[in-house]
C-alpha cells in the first residue's frame, strides 16, 4: 500500500515539475476567459425555447396552412406581397411563346435538409394535364396540354422528399421535420427547428378542443382562433386579431333553387343583408384587395331595406307569384348571431326564413354563410364556371365563362387584369353570392 502511494506521488511531482509553467500560465488564462465568457454570452444570439403553438383542422404535410408550409419548405417560386410569383428554389424559368411549356432553372446550391444537394427529379408536382421532364440535374421543364397563366404559381407550392428508408421528409431551408405524429392519416403533431427556433405545433379538431389544450397547458399560443371569447377574460392571457384579405365572409346561394333562380331576388336579398362594415375590412368581390387584379368599382350593395323591398316586389311581378319564398340559411356557430340578424332582416321584408347549423359545407343548401380562402391568382375558375364540380352556387353564366375560360390562358398581364376586372362586375351583378367582409382571426398566447 505504501510503495503504491510513492509510486503515485513520484508520478505527480514528475508531471508537476515538467508542466509547472504551462499550469501557471493556464490557471490565470482561464480565469480571465471565465469572465470574458459571463460577459459575452449575454450578447451572443441564444436559442429561443421552443414555441407550443396549437392550430385548429385536419392536414396532411402538403395541406398544412401556408404560414406554416412556407416556414418549413420553398417551392420552386415564391408569391410577392401582390400575389405574382418571384424566384425562390428556381433562380429563374423561361415560358413558350404559345404559354404551353415552362422551364425551371434551380439553385444548384440549394441543399436538402440533410445537407445534400437538390436535383431536379427530385423536385416532384403532380399536376393534371401537364408532363415533367429533367434535361438536367438542375432543370426541369413541364409542358402543358393549354396555355395556362397561372402556372408560375402553382409550383409556388412548398416541396419535400422522402429518401428511401427516411425517418421524417426532408425540407429546404433553415427548418427540418424533427417528429411528426399522424392520426387517422392527419398530422397531430408537427415539431420543427433550425438553428435558432424550435416550433412544435399541436393539431385540434375543433376550437373548443384547442381552447382546453391551452387551459391544460398543452400549448402556449393558439393561431387563426375565431371565437375567444371564452379566454377573453383569463389574466395574463393577450389576443391578438389579425385581418384576413386572403379570405372573404359570403353568403352564397344556390342558383339551381326553385326560390333562388331569379337574380332579383338575390339582389334583394343582399341588399337586406345588415351588419356590413364600412371600412377596407368590407368585402365587394371574392378578390382581394391586395390583387393586381382587383377591382373596387364593383356595385357595392349596402345594407338598404328600401331597395330590397322593390326589388322584392320587382321579382315578384316577373314571375307572376303571389307567395314570397321562404329560405334555409346554414352557416357554422361562429357566424349564428349574423345568421340570426340576416334572418330577423329578410323576415321584415316577409321572407320566410330558418337557421340551420353546420359543422361542414353540405351537397345541398339553399343559402350558406361561411368563410372561403382566395385563390392567390385571380383565376377562379374552378369555383365559378358552370362546368365545374366545386362550383358549390351552380352559378351558369356564359359571359362569365367566357372570361374565365379567356383571363387563365391570356399571357399578358394587362390584358388578364382587364378580364378579371369584367368579370367581378358581371359576377357582383348577378349575385350568386352575397359579399360581405374580410373576417378577423385571433393568436392567443400567455403574457
Amino acid at each position: 500500500m505504501l510503495k503504491s502511494l510513492l509510486v503515485s506521488y513520484w508520478l505527480i511531482a514528475a508531471f508537476l515539475r515538467k508542466h509547472l509553467g504551462i499550469i501557471l500560465l493556464a490557471l490565470p488564462l482561464g480565469f480571465i476567459a471565465f469572465i470574458a465568457w459571463g460577459k459575452l454570452a449575454p450578447l451572443l444570439p441564444q436559442p429561443e425555447p421552443p414555441r407550443r403553438i396549437g392550430r385548429v383542422g385536419k392536414f396532411t404535410l402538403r395541406t398544412l396552412p401556408p404560414d406554416i408550409l412556407n416556414r418549413l419548405s420553398q417551392g420552386l417560386t415564391a408569391l410577392t406581397p401582390d400575389q405574382q410569383a418571384t424566384p425562390s428554389l428556381a433562380l429563374k424559368w423561361d415560358q413558350s411563346a404559345d404559354g404551353t411549356t415552362y422551364t425551371f432553372y434551380l439553385n444548384q446550391r440549394a441543399r436538402w435538409s440533410n445537407d445534400q444537394p437538390i436535383t431536379s427529379s427530385q423536385v416532384a408536382y403532380s399536376v393534371a394535364n401537364v408532363s415533367v421532364t429533367y434535361p438536367d440535374p438542375a432543370t426541369i421543364q413541364f409542358r402543358l396540354q393549354e396555355p395556362y397563366a397561372p402556372f408560375p404559381l402553382v409550383v409556388s407550392q412548398p416541396i419535400f422528399y422522402s429518401p428511401p428508408r427516411a425517418r421524417l421528409p426532408l425540407t429546404i431551408g433553415p427548418y427540418r421535420i424533427r417528429e411528426l405524429k399522424l392520426l387517422n392519416q392527419f398530422i397531430s403533431k408537427l415539431s420543427i427547428e433550425s438553428a435558432t427556433n424550435t416550433y412544435r405545433y399541436t393539431f385540434y379538431p375543433t376550437e373548443d378542443a384547442a381552447l382546453t389544450g391551452f387551459k391544460l397547458g398543452e400549448v402556449d399560443i393558439l393561431e387563426d382562433i375565431n371565437e375567444p371569447a371564452k379566454l377573453a377574460r383569463w389574466p395574463n392571457v393577450r389576443l391578438t386579431p389579425e385581418l384576413h384579405f386572403d379570405r372573404y365572409t359570403a353568403v352564397f346561394f344556390n342558383t339551381k333553387d326553385g326560390e333562388l333562380q331569379d337574380k332579383t331576388l338575390r339582389q334583394a336579398l343582399t341588399y337586406a343583408i345588415p351588419q356590413k362594415p364600412g371600412d377596407d375590412t368590407r368585402s365587394l368581390s371574392p378578390f382581394s384587395p391586395g390583387s393586381w387584379a382587383y377591382n373596387p368599382q364593383v356595385k357595392p350593395y349596402l345594407t338598404d331595406l328600401d331597395t330590397a323591398r322593390e326589388l322584392l316586389q320587382k321579382s315578384q311581378e316577373e314571375s307572376q307569384s303571389d307567395t314570397l319564398p321562404t329560405i334555409e340559411l346554414s352557416t357554422s356557430l361562429i357566424y349564428l348571431p349574423l345568421a340570426e340578424a340576416i334572418k330577423a332582416n329578410w323576415e321584415s321584408l316577409g321572407i320566410t326564413t330558418s337557421v340551420k347549423v353546420i359543422t361542414h359545407v353540405p351537397d345541398q343548401f339553399q343559402a350558406l354563410l361561411v368563410t372561403h380562402q382566395i385563390p392567390p391568382d385571380p383565376d377562379q375558375y374552378t369555383l365559378w364556371h358552370s362546368s365545374q364540380p366545386s362550383n358549390i352556387t351552380g352559378y351558369n353564366s356564359p359571359k362569365a365563362d367566357k372570361l374565365l375560360e379567356d383571363g387563365r390562358r391570356e399571357l399578358d398581364p394587362v390584358q388578364r387584369k382587364a378580364i378579371y376586372q369584367d368579370f367581378q362586375r358581371f359576377l357582383v351583378e348577378d349575385t350568386p353570392a352575397a359579399f360581405l367582409f374580410h373576417p378577423t382571426t385571433f393568436t392567443v398566447s400567455r403574457k
